[in-house]
């Protein structure tokens, strides 16, 4: 084989659901699970543990395999509501324009900080923003930004910019007393909703 291929399949395993048994553990990383009800991606991560369906349903061939559960669970729970609330006074303080900040995960604390992100460039419509630092013991969880006066949705360059591994959230209509907003799971240009925390 290829060394190449063999390099892509160790980054990106694909793994046979058992049947009769348990679906094996895996360390940190992404792989593929092949299921009689369809083909899932398995992420795992210091602060993430989840399955998620690819298929809208099952694969359509009988296969011999076991089936598979979608699960998802964040080492640290729910979201902090004092960090998300910190984080929208931040953003107010930054109207017109648009704020980013980051939860970080510290797998030795084992909990969440909010960093805000030094922008780049930043209006009413856009922020290009940096990643605070982090220690080697971090990693960034959760991706915040706002669209001050506007409301809360994912544009395109969401879309675009959302990649890698991690949770989004988007703040609106900062002005008001109750913002609104938007969160979702992003893996690797597959994203699906979450609840407002």
């Amino acid at each position: 084989m290829d060394a190449r291929d063999v390099g892509l399949q160790a980054a990106c395993p694909v793994v046979i659901a058992p049947r009769f048994g348990a679906l094996p553990d895996m360390a940190s990383g992404q792989r593929l699970v092949v299921a009689a009800n369809g083909l899932f991606v398995q992420v795992k991560l210091d602060w993430l543990d989840c399955i998620r369906c690819l298929t809208a349903q099952s694969i359509g061939l009988p296969l011999p395999y076991g089936k598979v559960e979608e699960r998802l669970r964040f080492t640290f729970g729910v979201l902090p509501i004092q960090l998300i609330e910190r984080f929208i006074e931040a953003g107010r303080q930054w109207l017109p324009n648009e704020a980013a900040g980051a939860l970080i995960y510290s797998r030795t604390r084992g909990g969440l900080r909010l960093a805000l992100c030094e922008p780049l460039r930043c209006s009413p419509g856009r922020i290009d923003y940096r990643v605070p630092p982090m220690g080697a013991d971090e990693s960034l969880a959760v991706d915040l930004h706002t669209h001050g006066r506007a409301a809360a949705f994912w544009s395109a360059d969401d879309d675009r910019d959302d990649c890698g591994i991690k949770v989004a959230g988007v703040f609106g209509r900062l002005h008001d007393a109750r913002p609104d907003a938007c969160f979702r799971l992003v893996i690797n240009g597959l994203y699906r909703p979450l609840p407002h925390p």
